[in-house]
């Protein structure tokens, strides 16, 4: 199977950003990061954080994704 330059350059810009993804320091481990997950969770289950939507994450995703590419 051919693949189009298209292809070819999205696959280049996948893995440069894989690598630079890989090469970033994690600010904590995974464990962490789901605890303090549940955290979060439980504390807007008992009303001392405000709730947030899933739309609210997808924009939220959108606009950091937006400021990496700057």
């Amino acid at each position: 199977m051919h693949r189009n330059n298209d292809d070819v350059e999205h696959i280049k810009k996948e893995k440069h950003t894989m690598s630079a993804t890989m090469n970033q320091a994690r600010p904590c481990t995974i464990s962490e990061s789901i605890i303090q997950s549940c955290k979060e969770v439980k504390s807007m289950r008992e009303g001392r954080t405000p709730k947030r939507s899933l739309n609210e994450l997808f924009a939220n995703i959108e606009k950091w994704s937006k400021e990496e590419e700057e």
